[in-house]
């Protein structure tokens, strides 16, 4: 496997641990849920560009190339349901100052939307399936 696909899904394991950390800490004041999105959209970032880069050495430059290779791939497809849920709910995390993400939610992002952009892109490395 090449380096840099070994980086991205480092790099995905990482914010995909992240993400569960911070709603497994009760307490947190002001409460994660918002950031929980963020970070689980992007481990799902990571988990695209590992499964582009090995299949096929492409390098999206902007979250529309990315989406867009999602929603082509037949190998990944599975996932794009998912990986738009993150993208959509991350977006609105960090952009409206609105928006407001309950605990339950930012759980299911990650132990549902998540866990789906993972096991597709392990599935289509021929990976083994992450345990959680």
């Amino acid at each position: 496997m090449d380096p840099r696909t070994v980086n991205h899904l480092r790099t995905g394991q990482r914010n995909r641990d992240l993400a569960r950390a911070l709603l497994a800490q009760p307490g947190l004041a002001p409460t994660p849920w918002e950031w929980v999105a963020v970070v689980a959209f992007y481990a799902a970032v990571h988990y695209v560009n590992a499964y582009l880069w090995e299949a096929a050495r492409i390098a999206p430059v902007n979250h529309t190339q990315r989406r867009a290779r999602v929603n082509a791939t037949r190998a990944i497809r599975r996932c794009r349901h998912s990986y738009d849920r993150l993208q959509t709910a991350g977006y609105q995390a960090r952009y409206d100052e609105e928006f407001a993400l309950a605990e339950h939610v930012a759980g299911r992002l990650v132990t549902v939307e998540l866990r789906a952009v993972e096991a597709a892109v392990m599935a289509a490395l021929r990976l083994p399936a992450p345990t959680w």
